[in-house]
C-alpha cells in the first residue's frame, strides 16, 4: 500500500512529528510505501536546519527518507509565515507548495494525518 503522510503539528509543542514517524518507521517494515511526508502549519519548523533537533526527530526524518525513497515537503506558505527560506532548509526537505498534497491525496492509496 502507498501512504502519504501530513503532519501539522509543531515539534516543540506536540508529539505529531514524532509519532508520525514511528507510524512511517513501522508502515515500511511491514512492506507499506511511503510516497510523500507534507510538513504543513507549524510542523513545517522540523524542516529548518537552524531549529534545535534535541530529540531527533529530524534526523530521524531524514534518515528514513533516504532508506525509504521517499520526499519531505514542507509548505511553501506556512514556511515563508514563519521565515523559513530554501536556504534555512535541513538537508532532505524540499519546500513545495499545496498542490504537492493534493496530488499525494490522488496517488496514494491512504492520507494520514498528525
Amino acid at each position: 500500500m502507498r501512504i502519504n503522510l501530513l503532519v501539522q503539528g509543531a515539534p516543540f509543542a506536540t508529539s505529531a512529528s514524532a509519532n508520525a514517524l514511528r507510524f512511517a518507521t513501522a508502515a515500511l517494515a511491514a512492506g507499506h510505501a511511503i510516497g510523500r511526508v507534507f510538513f504543513y502549519k507549524e510542523a513545517v519548523v522540523v524542516g529548518n536546519r537552524f531549529a534545535s533537533d534535541d530529540d531527533g526527530v529530524r534526523a530521524g526524518w531524514v534518515a528514513l527518507s533516504a532508506e525509504g525513497g521517499f520526499e519531505l515537503a514542507i509548505c511553501i506558505a506556512a514556511a515563508a509565515r514563519r521565515g523559513i527560506v530554501p536556504d534555512s532548509l535541513a538537508e532532505g526537505f524540499a519546500i513545495v507548495g499545496l498542490g504537492q498534497l493534493v496530488e499525494a491525496m490522488e496517488d496514494g492509496e491512504r492520507l494520514v494525518s498528525f
